[in-house]
């Protein structure tokens, strides 16, 4: 047996754990500790072949521990926190078997093949619409569904231009969308309820933004146009009304977190669509397999965020942060206006939002400042969309880069620069003034 498949037994028996943790809560305490081991043996297989990248983000994650944390955390605290991650570990593995499933989808097929015969005039604003709506559930396997469907003798600049599209388009789904592990972030430091608000606050900017880029980036481009981009969707409309109904529904009925509706609700209906299509399930798995280990860096930062970012929030230092926070000469709503923007500009850098965000949202969620959580989470879900959108260090940009065969220096330089400053500007700003009427 070798090193990848002991590593992914363990990511396996973790996912296992995660699933029983959601169903059963604290009376399977043995299954969370399990989990929590596996994870680790996870960890430990793994850092070897960890891209330098995935180690310039530990390292800073580490100096963000030593200095908000006053002293070292117990084993017992840790051993907590462990169980805290536990279900953000098993999100990834979640999205990627989703994402090996709907490669295979008849309907998303179909999908491919009419944004393949768009009129190149608004083939922009059709992929831009159509990642945003793929983007919502399955995330950066957006890239791999849409990059099939350029077609075969486009020029660089064309695919650049298509590129750049789907950068935007599924990004700002972040805004609204349960799928994305900032939504999962989020959650963990602003309630259920206000976090379901913070989705209906997102839903009105991501539109918002839609209708303001793609005039911009298409030129020309009218009400019958849109319609006929729109009309590309229509196979898999009904796929993912049911795929956000479905975790939604869980989610409200049983007082789940969205997160942890994902990582329930998605393997069930992953399950019935193999059932009914079980000559795909050899095609899934290898996907899957191969996909699981490419991810492996990913699993391994965003656990370790929200490790810090568990212990941070849980700290005596915490407090005297908030009280600086407090007595800042700064009005709370300029503490609003600024961190989609602060998150975004952090990221030009290569700093992810996964340490800004959770940084942020640990000082500001658990402060007296006159913020309304809400607007906090999506101020977060903003700066994350931003963030991601058009930077070197983004998971987006470089899987977009390879399958569109376009730099990702152009990707991460190029329009969406700007695009990704003046929204989480201007989405900051609006947050903040509705947040005066709160």
């Amino acid at each position: 047996m070798n090193i990848d498949k002991i590593r992914l037994f363990f990511l396996c028996l973790a996912w296992f754990s995660a699933i029983m943790n959601v169903i059963f809560g604290q009376s399977v305490f043995t299954f969370g500790n399990v989990g929590v081991l596996s994870l680790i043996c996870f960890f430990v297989l793994t850092f070897r072949s960890l891209k330098k990248e995935s180690n310039f983000i530990i390292l800073l994650l580490l100096l963000v521990a030593f200095i908000m944390l006053d002293r070292i955390p117990s084993f017992e605290e840790f051993l907590t926190g462990g169980r805290f991650i536990l279900v953000f570990s098993a999100l990834l593995p979640t999205m990627i078997l989703l994402r090996s499933v709907s490669i295979e989808v008849e309907r998303v097929k179909i999908s491919q093949n009419l944004l393949k015969n768009l009129p190149t005039q608004i083939s922009t604003s059709g992929f831009q619409i159509a990642s945003h709506f793929f983007g919502s559930v399955i995330n950066t396997g957006t890239f791999s569904i849409l990059s099939a469907a350029l077609p075969e003798d486009c020029d660089k600049e064309y695919r650049k231009a298509i590129a750049e599209a789907c950068l935007r388009g599924m990004n700002t789904s972040a805004t609204w969308s349960p799928f994305f592990v900032a939504f999962a972030i989020g959650q963990a430091f602003i309630d259920k309820t206000n976090s379901l608000i913070g989705i209906a606050c997102g839903v009105f900017i991501g539109f918002l933004f839609n209708l303001i880029s793609l005039p911009i980036f298409a030129n020309g481009l009218t009400f019958k146009q849109i319609k006929l981009s729109l009309a590309c969707l229509s196979p898999v409309v009904p796929i993912l009304s049911l795929i956000m109904f479905s975790v939604l529904t869980v989610s409200l009925i049983f007082d789940f977190t969205a997160l942890s509706a994902v990582v329930l609700v998605m393997p069930i209906m992953i399950f019935i669509y193999s059932v009914f299509n079980f000559k795909n399930i050899s095609k899934i798995f290898s996907n899957s397999k191969s996909w699981l280990l490419n991810t492996s860096d990913d699993i391994i930062v965003i656990s370790i965020a929200m490790l810090i970012g568990h212990l941070i929030s849980r700290s005596t230092t915490i407090t005297d942060y908030n009280i600086f926070i407090n007595s800042s000469i700064l009005p709370a709503w300029s503490l609003l206006a600024f961190t989609p923007l602060i998150i975004t500009l952090f990221s030009f850098i290569g700093i992810h939002p996964v340490i800004t965000s959770t940084i942020a949202l640990s000082l500001l969620s658990s402060g007296q400042a006159e913020i309304h959580p809400a607007l906090l989470m999506q101020a977060h879900l903003v700066g994350w969309a931003g963030g991601t959108m058009s930077s070197f260090a983004s998971l987006s940009t470089l899987t977009c880069s390879n399958l569109f065969q376009v730099e990702s220096r152009q990707l991460a330089f190029g329009p969406n620069l700007l695009t990704a400053v003046i929204f989480s500007l201007s989405s900051g700003l609006l947050l903040s003034f509705v947040n005066l009427f709160l």
